[in-house]
């Protein structure tokens, strides 16, 4: 019997890699031990009793070929609670946008992100790899997962973001911030979105530059993520004083979790200064994250690890369906369209109710 599983597909591959373990998942202590063992890692947004650091050991790992479509138009939500678009706030999230406003205005943070849930309800029970492989068709530029633990639940996670990618003793981040829907062509990004990505990049050079013996940079661009775009920018690098990187398996390890620990959780998902936006998003957002915001994927499977922000995600239990997503509160923001943007990141996962 399956006690824990993952399943990823990589951006752009046409098979997927499954990793599963008859016994329960290994709880790991803090970030910094990401790494030490290979296996499928999944990180919440903030460690607690209730959701703790979880390491799917790769002791079954196997390569998968994607099915064909499941074969029918079926639509998975329950009539009249197809995840579609509400043009209004609700009170819970207006009143949480005015307390994190109001502290950006003032100075206090630079950036806050402001995160919220949406649930549905399903005709049947959901089938997750049918769910899985419907991510999989519906986003070949995007990381796509399912993974399932006691501790953990199941989740369901299509995401742009790029934590840190460690091949051959290099590793790879990204800054990714700024969202506009995808409408065709160069888009006109604002002040908004251009400010809140140099917030985001510049925390990123600075996290990882006394760690760095070389940093290369690359950005920002535009980068599509499904109905949606993003500000990117990339950042390559070896760990200082390592030679080339890690010259040894200890090495690389520990090197590997020194970098996560570092960088989770980003302004993209949090805020900064980042300690003190963090006790504020859990006094003020009204809602926990779990395992939405944090990160998961492959370490050292294949040789290669592939660790992304839990972004684009949905938690599945029985016949509801819980979609979560954020967006980054600044001086320039206004509730509605603050509202309309997480309604567009949820409709883009949630499209998986509706393809087939």
């Amino acid at each position: 019997m399956t006690e824990s599983y993952a399943y990823y597909r990589l951006p752009y591959a046409d098979t997927y890699t499954a990793v599963e373990s008859d016994t329960p998942a290994v709880e790991l202590p803090s970030y910094r031990m990401v790494g030490r063992d290979n296996g499928f890692v999944i990180a919440p947004y903030n460690i607690t009793d209730s959701t703790p650091l979880l390491l799917i050991p790769a002791h079954c790992v196997t390569e998968r070929q994607l099915t064909s479509a499941d074969g029918q138009h079926r639509k998975l939500a329950a009539d009249g609670d197809d995840g579609e678009t509400s043009l209004t706030p609700s009170d819970c999230y207006a009143g949480a946008f005015a307390h994190f406003h109001n502290a950006v205005a003032e100075g206090d943070y630079a950036k806050l992100v402001l995160a919220r849930q949406k649930a549905v309800r399903l005709n049947d029970d959901a089938d997750p790899l049918m769910l899985f492989e419907r991510a999989c068709r519906l986003f070949p530029r995007l990381m796509v997962m399912l993974f399932h633990t006691a501790a953990s639940g199941t989740w369901l996670v299509a995401s742009p973001e790029i934590l840190v990618e460690e091949h051959h003793s290099c590793f790879h981040t990204v800054a990714l911030a700024g969202t506009m829907p995808f409408c065709g062509g160069v888009p006109e990004w604002s002040e908004k979105n251009k400010r809140e990505q140099r917030v985001v990049e510049e925390y990123i050079h600075d996290t990882i530059r006394p760690l760095a013996g070389d940093i290369i940079t690359d950005g920002p661009f535009t980068m599509r993520a499904g109905n949606l775009v993003h500000l990117r920018t990339d950042f390559r690098f070896h760990i200082s004083g390592s030679n080339a990187c890690c010259t040894t398996e200890e090495t690389g390890a520990e090197a590997l979790g020194t970098v996560v620990d570092a960088l989770h959780p980003t302004p993209a998902v949090c805020g900064l200064p980042k300690a003190e936006a963090m006790l504020f998003i859990a006094r003020h957002e009204g809602i926990r994250r779990d395992y939405y915001s944090g990160f998961a994927g492959p370490v050292g499977i294949n040789g290669e690890t592939h660790l992304y922000v839990s972004l684009r995600c949905a938690r599945l239990e029985g016949r509801t369906m819980t979609f979560f997503a954020g967006g980054g509160i600044m001086p320039e923001s206004r509730c509605e369209e603050e509202w309309m943007e997480t309604e567009a990141k949820i409709k883009t996962i949630a499209h998986v109710l509706q393809y087939p």
